[in-house]
């Protein structure tokens, strides 16, 4: 029968430490990539949603003074803009179980087809 190094377990015991502080710096740089790419993907959907809402705002204003040009009534144009607002809120208001479910359902498919910079 082979003698036993009276150290094995001690190596080997080093050797387990070693591998399981290796894997743990692993796991905090993966979660440190995985956090730094969506941080940066929500301040890029932010700055889009911002630049979105100045286009919207500005439309609209282009669109009530066209409107009210044409019905000579300044009112009656941005009356007509405000009821496009209000018949777009009370469709969102209808519909957000299936609008959000849709909007999360892309973010979660977005951050989570991120494979190929895992691998």
């Amino acid at each position: 029968m082979e003698e036993q190094n009276p150290n094995f377990f001690k190596q080997y015991r080093e050797k387990i430490e070693g591998y399981l502080e290796d894997r743990l710096m692993l796991l905090r740089l993966k979660s440190v990539k995985k956090i730094s790419t969506l941080i940066v993907q929500m301040v890029g959907m932010a700055f889009l949603a911002l630049l979105s809402g100045f286009i919207v705002l500005f439309i609209s204003i282009m669109l009530g003074f066209y409107l009210g040009h044409l019905l000579d009534s300044y009112y009656a144009g941005f009356g007509i803009v405000t009821l496009l607002f209000v018949l777009t809120f009370i469709f969102s208001i209808v519909y957000r179980k299936k609008l959000m479910r849709k909007v999360i359902s892309s973010i979660i498919d977005t951050v989570l087809d991120k494979k190929e910079d895992d691998d």
